[in-house]
């Protein structure tokens, strides 16, 4: 088990092309392994649609230089349902590129978050043709969404697959502009910053599948020792010393006794607690007490390989009281915190926004 700290967004970066653009320009892309997706945490995320950066193993293939008609002395060829855009590749004897071959073409050989680098260059949303990947690919993600060939499975709100949009519009905030976006549509859309882009060589096989849903709630057993050595690795909670976690249920009924609200329904606990608001989302949520003298709770997101990323931290200086967790399997994007249940100050929640953001409040 260990950390992985909250990142401050990267400045914009700037790749010039690495030779100039002319009209039919194909990049070659070396079969490789890349991650696909992105990291639980970062700005703009979608878990139900971005894998957690699985790797994917992709075949090489040729994807055009620029958006259909490949020229950059002229305009993109917008307007067009996928359908077309199929068309329009098979009459040159290409076809449609995949959103895996799409996004890797994106990512370059070092997986950038942005075609542009580590940080999005908005002179891409004006001139596209100066923002290269790190293949030397040309405007992906800056001023168009394109249509890939690929399906998005249906999730909750969908009763059918649709089709996989990536990129993002001119003038977009820039986490819209990331490499891992996703974005479902009706095959049959079109308008005028839809775009496209062809490919050449055997298709993948290989594809994004959508999160299954998980229990809300579930109480998991941690490592000790694990946690601790994670916790010293977190600037944010390193001032907290060697923690310890609080007794259940002898702490739980320390905070009900100091309070009168009574338990309300909810599930009350000190143990350790993977939550999960929406789909592709797992957040580790623990409260303990230092040696330092300071009570905390903390939200992490779970990344692969049984690490964590912080999502969230709320400590009580100088303060050890028990703190509490309490939830209720009915309400997703909400969990309690209390150390004297229903006393004003003394209790606040642990929220899931709908920007799909972590934030400990104190109330």
């Amino acid at each position: 088990m260990s950390a992985a700290s909250e990142e401050a967004p990267a400045p914009p970066t700037k790749r010039p092309p690495k030779q100039a653009s002319a009209s039919g320009q194909h990049i070659s892309i070396p079969a490789g392994s890349f991650l696909a997706g992105s990291m639980p945490g970062d700005r703009g995320r979608d878990s139900t649609l971005e894998p957690p950066l699985v790797k994917f193993e992709l075949g090489s293939f040729e994807i055009d230089r620029l958006p259909y008609p490949n020229d950059p002395a002229q305009p993109p060829r917008t307007d067009v349902t996928r359908a077309q855009a199929q068309d329009l590749c098979a009459q040159r004897g290409q076809r449609l590129c995949g959103e895996l071959e799409w996004e890797r073409a994106c990512k370059g050989p070092d997986n950038d978050m942005f075609s542009s680098g580590s940080g999005w260059d908005p002179a891409c949303d004006k001139n596209p043709t100066v923002c290269a990947s790190g293949f030397d690919v040309l405007g992906l993600g800056a001023a168009l969404r394109e249509w890939t060939s690929s399906t998005v499975e249906p999730g909750d709100k969908e009763d059918r697959a649709l089709g996989a949009l990536r990129g993002g519009r001119a003038g977009a905030a820039d986490f819209e502009h990331r490499c891992a976006r996703r974005e479902p549509a009706d095959p049959g859309a079109h308008g005028p910053d839809i775009g496209f882009r062809c490919c050449k060589g055997n298709p993948s096989a290989v594809a994004i599948t959508r999160p299954k849903p998980l229990q809300t709630f579930r109480r998991v057993q941690l490592d000790l020792d694990q946690v601790n050595a994670m916790i010293q690795s977190v600037p944010q909670l390193a001032s907290l010393g060697r923690i310890s976690f609080f007794r259940d249920p002898e702490d739980v009924t320390a905070v009900l006794s100091k309070g009168d609200a009574g338990k309300s329904g909810s599930i009350i606990t000190t143990n350790p607690l993977m939550w999960s608001p929406d789909l592709g989302e797992e957040i580790l949520l623990i409260t303990g007490k230092g040696s330092s003298g300071s009570s905390f709770v903390a939200a992490l997101h779970r990344l692969n390989d049984d690490r964590y990323r912080l999502a969230s931290s709320f400590i009580l200086e100088g303060e050890t009281p028990p703190i509490v967790l309490a939830f209720n399997g009915y309400v997703k994007n909400r969990v309690t915190w209390s150390t004297c249940w229903g006393c004003l100050g003394e209790e606040g929640a642990i929220v899931y926004r709908p920007d799909r953001r972590v934030v400990i409040e104190q109330l």
